[in-house]
């Protein structure tokens, strides 16, 4: 089975909403961590910053709850915005992603001048 992340990456990867943002066929411009130095525009990246798997007792159970920071970059609010609602929207339709939408922050880097939307999920899935 495929861990969190990989299957993060299969539903980005696979989104027609979001390869029309940052499709390079072949591959996205998804990320991981961070944005290569001078990125082709708009960019993504993505980073597990906390989380675990699940525990019963009788010991791992399979299923991950893993926390992901999703970050959509662009020279425009506009353009980063739109990418970070196509990828929330592909999240939300995944049925091998439980995600959970739990903050959204917008801001500016001033060097080197983007645009940022962060996302904070909450993702279950079956490893």
């Amino acid at each position: 089975m495929a861990t969190t992340e990989e299957q993060l990456v299969t539903v980005i990867e696979a989104a027609g909403g979001v390869t029309q943002w940052l499709d390079t066929s072949p591959g996205t411009r998804f990320y991981p961590l961070v944005l290569p130095q001078e990125p082709t525009l708009p960019a993504a990246a993505y980073t597990r910053v906390g989380g675990a798997p699940v525990n019963s007792f009788d010991g791992l159970d399979g299923l991950d709850n893993g926390i992901y920071q999703i970050d959509a970059y662009a020279s425009t609010a506009a353009v980063a915005r739109i990418v970070a609602d196509a990828i929330r929207d592909a999240i939300d339709a995944s049925a091998a992603l439980g995600g959970s939408l739990l903050d959204v922050r917008t801001d500016f880097e001033e060097d080197p001048r983007l645009y940022r939307v962060s996302q904070d999920w909450s993702l279950w899935a079956a490893e």
